[in-house]
């Protein structure tokens, strides 16, 4: 009986790791593409790499989130029960998997806490909740984090912006200028007709420039990298986490759920991640490279800070908050319809998965 559950949980936790992949993906690379740094595949590619990378990490040094998802939300050690297990774990793949073909991008760890909140309301009663850890642990720092995202944002980007125009304004050409000479026919040495001079150049000139653009590319395809991995990083966990319930005849946690969610991560991030990715990344606000690197620098800040302590942000509300920051500061402004949908998903993200596992516990609970 007991190879059932271990298949069951792997079949949930493929679900939940796929739907995660496809909405989350975009978070860290939207910048990458709606910047034009580089193509929207290109930039799918290299946030489904270093995602999978951080969600096989997470063996490493996902036990803090681990351990505030699994053993916090509830009162008491409760046993075991199949209903509430199965409606923990189907609501948020129901939630992110609607959300996703409506093109809305929202947390998969609000998803979860909902999901969580709901099964435990139905199964367990409102005294059967760990109201206070909660909060604490878990939704303070997702109301927090996304203000603090904004503000970071509206504050770093003019300065990037600044420094790039002043560095684009002093540049070296190097340019071929011919010269004659006097040659030695019988002389074996060879003397070139060109060098190389130190010339003035507009930026519009052709030549070998140097200005802020190529290093500021560069470190956003590394903060860009940095936020995927640590994506995969702080989501592995919490998806480990809600199976684990199924898995009560292993001592500790399988290293094969980190394998198995990162692949199946990996594989949502490849094949649905396109949609949200475009509209982070177009429909949000149009965004140039200082303004796309200063979104991501954010984003990774607070992502990789939160995953040392082990809040449980969600970068979803993290990097989407950092494009409106950067919006706030760009005088093409924030496309409102977009932002209003947007923030209507967040706002029903917990009641609505918390519905979807209430109404999933009844279904098995009649079964």
């Amino acid at each position: 009986m007991d190879y059932l559950y271990i298949i069951l949980a792997g079949c949930l936790l493929f679900g939940l790791s796929y739907a995660n992949g496809a909405n989350d993906v975009s978070k860290a690379i939207a910048t990458l593409a709606g910047s034009g740094v580089t193509s929207v595949k290109k930039a799918i590619a290299w946030g489904t790499v270093w995602t999978v990378i951080g969600a096989l990490s997470g063996v490493l040094w996902g036990a803090a989130i681990i351990k505030n998802i699994s053993e916090s939300i509830y009162m008491d050690d409760h046993e075991f029960l199949f209903a509430s297990a199965m409606a923990t774990a189907i609501a948020p793949i129901l939630w992110v998997s609607l959300a996703t073909w409506r093109k809305w991008p929202v947390s998969t760890t609000h998803s979860v806490v909902g999901g969580l909140v709901g099964t435990g309301l139905i199964a367990y009663g409102i005294n059967g909740i760990n109201w206070p850890t909660i909060f604490s642990k878990i939704a303070l720092p997702l109301l927090i984090s996304p203000f603090m995202a904004i503000f970071l944002a509206w504050l770093l980007t003019p300065g990037l912006e600044r420094v790039a125009r002043i560095a684009n304004r002093i540049r070296i050409c190097i340019t071929p200028v011919p010269r004659f000479a006097m040659v030695d026919m019988q002389s074996r040495n060879v003397i070139p007709l060109e060098d190389c001079v130190i010339c003035d150049c507009e930026s519009t000139e052709a030549g070998l420039t140097h200005g802020m653009n190529i290093s500021m590319d560069s470190m956003h395809w590394l903060t860009s990298g940095m936020l995927s991995f640590s994506r995969g990083l702080n989501d592995s966990p919490k998806l480990v986490a809600i199976v684990l319930p199924f898995l009560f005849m292993y001592d500790s946690v399988p290293v094969w759920l980190f394998l198995w969610g990162g692949l199946a991560m990996g594989l949502g991030s490849w094949v649905g991640g396109r949609k949200i990715t475009e509209l982070l990344g177009f429909q949000v606000t149009k965004l140039n490279h200082e303004q796309g690197f200063a979104a991501n620098l954010v984003s990774t800040f607070l992502v990789i800070g939160s995953s040392r302590f082990g809040m449980p942000v969600s970068t979803t509300h993290v990097s989407s908050s950092s494009i409106m920051g950067v919006g706030l500061v760009n005088q093409q402004g924030l496309n409102m319809q977009t932002v209003k949908s947007m923030l209507f998903a967040w706002l029903v993200t917990v009641p609505v998965a918390g519905l979807f596992a209430i109404s999933v516990y009844l279904f098995f609970n009649l079964l």
